[in-house]
């Protein structure tokens, strides 16, 4: 089964890739890994949620904005893959960032919704390891983000 059927059948669906509100490219592909730039939770363009976890939104939505993140990066990565997420090989690294109160430890919680995606989509090749980083602030004033490379073949 390829990787959008798996999404599909979660109930996951591909958001339209947002395109950067600044001056810098989404990805780059240099021998088939791909770098893909600090992706926000967006939906119909725009960042869904703002503010920190724990003081401005709870901890369910934060998770719900993660996977949103997860979902605009395979976008890109599809884009980079020419189209075809089924080239993706595998997740090489992906780093979460959660800006939240002092003292909230739910971060990891939070950026399991971000490597949920990811496994649900590539399976074993969508394991991978992973950096989470509580933050003062987000750009945009976005509550989660997240940055990744990916293997391309």
């Amino acid at each position: 089964m390829d990787p959008e059927s798996r999404l599909r059948d979660a109930g996951l669906i591909l958001p339209e890739p947002g395109r950067p509100a600044f001056d810098y490219e989404p990805y780059k592909l240099h021998n088939g890994i791909v770098y893909l730039a600090g992706q926000l939770a967006k939906e119909d363009g725009e960042i869904a949620a703002f503010g920190k976890v724990d003081r401005d939104i709870d901890e369910a939505e934060a998770s719900r904005q993660m996977q949103i993140c997860a979902l605009q990066a395979l976008n890109w990565m599809k884009h980079a893959a020419g189209g075809d997420l089924n080239r993706i090989d595998g997740i090489l690294q992906l780093r979460c960032y959660v800006a939240c109160t002092e003292g909230f430890d739910g971060i990891s919680r939070i950026a399991d919704h971000a490597s949920g995606v990811f496994t649900t989509a590539f399976g074993d090749a969508g394991k991978h390891p992973r950096s989470v980083l509580g933050m003062m602030q987000l750009p945009r004033n976005a509550p989660v983000m997240i940055d990744l490379q990916a293997a391309i073949r």
